[in-house]
C-alpha cells in the first residue's frame, strides 16, 4: 500500500503537560500566551459556540478585507466596524486607500482602521500587506479575498490577451497568494479563519462574454476545497463567500457598453440583484456566526431564493436598477 502522504502542516502535537488520564491539562503546565484557552480547544466541535461568541462580544477580532475601497470590500468593513471589530483596508491605489481610512476612522472612533495598498497579484505586496496587519493588531482572525475584476464582457476571441491576464492574475493568482501568505501566519499564531469569495461561475453556469471571469471563479472553487481537505488537521480554517448579485460599478456596464442584451440582463438584475446595503450585513453575520467552521459556506443567494425571487416577480416588479439609477 502506497504510504498516505503527511498534512500540510503537521498538527501541534501532544501537550507534554497534559494529564495522560484525563486529557486535560496539568495545572503545572507553562501559560498558553497569545492563544485561546487550552479550555476552548481541547473539543473544537463542543466549542465552536464559544469561539463564535468571544468573537462577537468578549474581543474586537481583527480583519483583514482585499479590495475594500468600494464596493462589496468597503460595505464588508463598515459592517464589520458596526460590530465593534477592527478593520484593514486595501486596494491597489495608495489614495483611495488613505481616503477610506480617513472616512472610517471618522464614522468609527472607537476602533482600529488600519491601510495599507496591496496589488495581490504581486506575491511581496500581499506578504507586507499580512505584516502591517500583524504589526498594527496583533493578530488577523479573519483574512477575506474579496479583490476582484470582472475584465472585459465580450467573446473570448475578441478580448486583449493582457485584460484577461490581468483577471487571471487578480481573480485567481492573487486570491492564491493571499491564501499562500495568510496560511503559515495564522498557523503560526495559532488560530484564523479565510474566505474565498466566489463570483458568477462558481457554480459551473456557463454566459458567453464573461469566460476568463467564469474560469476563474469556477476555479476558485476547487482550489477552496482542496484547501479545506489539505488544512483540515490545523488551526487554520477556510470557508466560502458568495454575495450573490451585488449591483456595482464592477456588475453593471456603463451605457456605452450595454449591448443588444442589456434589456434581457436588467430583467435578471431587477429580479435577482440586491445593494451593498443590503448584503454586507448578512455576509458579515455569516462570517462571525460561522467562525471558527472549517469548510462553512456563507451564500446570499442560494437556489431556493432565486426561484423565491422569480416567483414574488410574477406579483411585484422590482425595478432596482432605476432606483439606483442605472
Amino acid at each position: 500500500m502506497v504510504p498516505r502522504p503527511p498534512p500540510v502542516f503537521p498538527s501541534h502535537g501532544e501537550n507534554p503537560h497534559r494529564s495522560r488520564r484525563t486529557g486535560q491539562p496539568s495545572p503545572a503546565g507553562p501559560v498558553n500566551q497569545g492563544r485561546l484557552p487550552q479550555s476552548l480547544t481541547l473539543n473544537r466541535r463542543k466549542n465552536v459556540h464559544n469561539l463564535r461568541l468571544l468573537g462577537h462580544a468578549e474581543s474586537a477580532m481583527h480583519v483583514v478585507i482585499t479590495g475594500s475601497t468600494k464596493g462589496i470590500g468597503l460595505g464588508m468593513a463598515r459592517e464589520f466596524l458596526k460590530r465593534g471589530h477592527d478593520v484593514v483596508v486595501s486596494s491597489r491605489g495608495a489614495v483611495a486607500v488613505d481616503r477610506i481610512v480617513a472616512d472610517l476612522s471618522a464614522d468609527f472612533p472607537g476602533r482600529t482602521v488600519v491601510g495599507k495598498a496591496c496589488d495581490v497579484a504581486v506575491y511581496d505586496q500581499v506578504q507586507a500587506l499580512w505584516a502591517a496587519a500583524v504589526v498594527s493588531l496583533g493578530s488577523v482572525d479573519i483574512w477575506v479575498n474579496n479583490a476582484g475584476r470582472d475584465g472585459a464582457k465580450m467573446p473570448f476571441f475578441m478580448i486583449p490577451p493582457d485584460d484577461y491576464v490581468k483577471t487571471i492574475n487578480t481573480n485567481l493568482i492573487g486570491m492564491m497568494n493571499c491564501n499562500r501568505v495568510a496560511i503559515p501566519g495564522m498557523y503560526k499564531q495559532g488560530t484564523g479563519m479565510i474566505w474565498n469569495m466566489e463570483g458568477f461561475g462558481s457554480n459551473g453556469d456557463v454566459r458567453p462574454a464573461l469566460s476568463p471571469y467564469g474560469t476563474t471563479k469556477y476555479g476558485l472553487r476547487y482550489f477552496t476545497k482542496a484547501l479545506i481537505q489539505e488544512l483540515a488537521k490545523t488551526p487554520v480554517k477556510v470557508g466560502y463567500l458568495s454575495p450573490g448579485i451585488v449591483i456595482t460599478d464592477m456588475t453593471v456596464p456603463p451605457p456605452e457598453q450595454r449591448g443588444k442584451n442589456w434589456e434581457r440582463s436588467k430583467k435578471i438584475y431587477n429580479i435577482l440583484a440586491d445593494t451593498v446595503e443590503t448584503v454586507t450585513p448578512w455576509l458579515v453575520d455569516g462570517m462571525l456566526r460561522e467562525h471558527g467552521r472549517h469548510g462553512a459556506a456563507v451564500r446570499w443567494l442560494t437556489p431556493a431564493k432565486v426561484q423565491r425571487r422569480f416567483l414574488m416577480n410574477i406579483f411585484r416588479k422590482r425595478n432596482l436598477l432605476d432606483q439606483l439609477g442605472y
